[in-house]
């Protein structure tokens, strides 16, 4: 990966003992980390943790980031933004030096961490990471205005007329997710002509209904893996006639083993090149997971990787950083990182000065096999669409 080169102990600046900086000592620097380890996004960024502990374990084995090992402590947000602010609190007064994080919630601590100048680095789902300069994503799929085409011409493409949405009512990320991809929709002359609630527990009856009685020919999921495959099971009780299934989210084996057949041919959308590609990176990533998170089963999961990614990003700054890093010159560091592809794992690269604030306009796309073992990639990959306004 891109840190594979940095100084060892014996190569490094013994001088940078006297730094003041929170979080950095002569041998190490210490992160903090928030995501939920519990509550309903736990299974949508549970195995973030687990991609930062294989990026760090490699840098760490090749003698960290100038002669400094890369360690971090943790909370849980429960996935609520009270908890979110609260961890996020407890990890700065503690005197991490930056923050990684995965989560749903991250608006709850989005300004707190930006009025202490804390550099952020992790998954963006939220407007906020499309805001605050601190905050820094590989992709960001949700901003507070404006949408992308990508959505809908994939969907236009393969045969959707009418569309219905999925979304978790109570679930603000999952609601403001819903308007963006009504927006796609419309942008290509696809309506979304109902969106039903899949709150948990679902009534199966009541939801199947209210997909067949909408008269869509096409289901889209604005909610976490597990709904959507509960959703499409609705929907195939009550022979709602779907053509087209598609999801921004359960791009992981776990959603195969869970439903099997009930998602054969349903659409994932991937933020990456997914495994499938097979890229030299993704090897590196599955045998980094094996040696260092062992217990992540499957390991290529999309959290995982996001972790591993978002990992490699905050190892970048910090080698850029010098001797002597302050957040400050992180955050400076970062942003003047441009044709970041993270090894070839991303669908596009990136400038995180330029492209600042933008959504994601690339996009891959799998689908689930027949036999509803595997996923296959969708050609061609990936798929680029254009920036709209809503």
């Amino acid at each position: 990966m891109a840190l594979d080169g940095c100084a060892t102990p014996s190569q490094a600046d013994t001088g940078h003992g006297g730094c003041t900086s929170p979080g950095v000592s002569r041998d190490q620097i210490q992160l903090g980390m928030v995501y939920p380890n519990s509550g309903n996004a736990e299974s949508l960024f549970g195995s973030f943790r687990a991609g930062v502990d294989a990026r760090l374990g490699v840098a760490n084995a090749a003698g960290g980031v100038r002669g400094r090992k890369v360690t971090y402590s943790w909370q849980d947000d429960e996935s609520t933004l009270q908890m979110n602010l609260a961890a996020a609190s407890s990890l700065v007064n503690s005197g991490v030096f930056a923050m990684l994080e995965s989560t749903s919630v991250a608006t709850g601590s989005a300004a707190y961490l930006h009025s202490q100048g804390i550099p952020v680095v992790g998954s963006s789902l939220e407007e906020p990471w499309t805001v605050y300069d601190n905050m820094f994503s590989y992709s960001n799929l949700l901003a507070a205005s404006g949408s992308v085409s990508t959505y809908g011409d994939f969907i236009a493409s393969h045969g959707g007329h009418r569309a219905v949405i999925v979304v978790s009512r109570f679930v603000p990320t999952s609601v403001a997710f819903a308007a963006e991809l009504t927006a796609s929709l419309k942008s290509v002359g696809i309506p979304v002509v109902a969106t039903v609630d899949a709150t948990s527990p679902i009534n199966y009856v009541n939801l199947g209904k209210q997909i067949k009685d909408s008269g869509a020919d096409t289901l889209v999921g604005s909610v976490a893996g597990p709904a959507f495959g509960q959703s499409v099971l609705a929907a195939i009780g009550a022979q709602a006639g779907i053509k087209v299934s598609l999801s921004p989210a359960g791009y992981d084996a776990r959603m195969l083993n869970l439903f099997k057949t009930v998602i054969a041919g349903a659409y994932f959308v991937v933020d990456f090149l997914p495994f499938e590609a097979d890229q030299p990176a993704h090897r590196e990533f599955l045998a980094a997971m094996a040696q260092y998170a062992p217990e992540t089963q499957p390991a290529n999961q999309q959290a995982a990787l996001a972790g591993w990614i978002s990992g490699d990003i905050m190892l970048r700054g910090l080698q850029a950083s010098g001797d002597c890093p302050t957040r400050a010159g992180l955050i400076s560091a970062l942003r003047a990182v441009h044709g970041y592809t993270a090894d070839g794992l991303l669908t596009q690269p990136i400038d995180f000065r330029a492209d600042f604030g933008k959504l994601t306009r690339c996009l891959s796309f799998v689908q689930v096999s027949a036999d509803g073992r595997h996923f296959t990639p969708v050609d061609p990959m990936p798929q680029c669409g254009r920036l709209i306004s809503r």
